[in-house]
């Protein structure tokens, strides 16, 4: 075996099978293969493509592999892996403006919806300020915060600038709990109600903070005013 797809029968590599009968008709294998290209002395690249998904647990796993974890696979060099996360970057994102487009009334729910994928697609902690006008439509959208759970460490003035900057009226934030429950800590509860507080000083109201978990999301809309 060479390495390559071209050892396998014609009308049985990815390639020539996508062009046949579509790229539709192709499993999550075949797929992959077609982004890997080839492999190495003994072992092509649907047999990588193999690798992968039974190393990440599948194709919904693997996409959440970051740089460095897709080049530990022998045989799936750099440029391979950007290919791989290239693609399911693409999908993400057509994700989401398909849910702009079908965008009806923003409210807590239509958010989880449209950012639970992007949440959920990353070990990390996030937290995004997602902003209105006086129609209830996004203006902008800003990621304020990436890390760990453990250290949510910004400053308050990184809202209160970019709320004043975007002459936004309202606003919603939304941060994830990564692999675990929506149920606030202590500490979000603490941050929540100092936020909503000074939203009502300067008179651009927080209308809610969402919380993303992998059971769904807490509401703070009820929070006592």
């Amino acid at each position: 075996m060479s390495g390559t797809v071209k050892d396998l029968p014609k009308l049985d590599r990815p390639r020539e099978r996508s062009i046949r009968y579509g790229v539709e008709s192709l499993s999550e294998i075949e797929l992959l293969a077609l982004l890997i290209t080839s492999g190495y002395k003994g072992v092509n690249a649907i047999e990588i493509a193999a690798t992968l998904l039974t190393k990440f647990n599948g194709l919904y796993n693997l996409s959440k592999a970051n740089l460095n974890e897709l080049t530990k696979i022998k045989g799936l060099k750099k440029a391979r892996a950007l290919n791989l996360l290239a693609a399911f970057e693409i999908n993400k994102r057509l994700f989401l403006k398909k849910e702009e487009q079908n965008e009806e009334v923003v409210d807590s729910n239509y958010l989880f919806n449209k950012y639970k994928h992007e949440m959920l697609s990353t070990n990390q902690e996030k937290l995004v300020l997602v902003m209105l006008n006086n129609s209830r439509q996004i203006i902008h959208e800003k990621t304020l915060y990436i890390g760990t759970e453990d250290n949510l460490i910004f400053s308050y003035k990184d809202i209160w600038r970019e709320l004043l900057n975007n002459h936004a009226k309202s606003f919603y934030l939304i941060h994830s709990h990564p692999g675990a429950s929506s149920e606030p800590s202590y500490k979000d509860k603490i941050f929540t109600s100092e936020i909503f507080l000074e939203s009502k000083r300067i008179n651009i109201p927080m209308i809610d903070h969402l919380i993303i978990g992998i059971n769904g999301y807490h509401s703070f809309q009820n929070l006592k005013k």
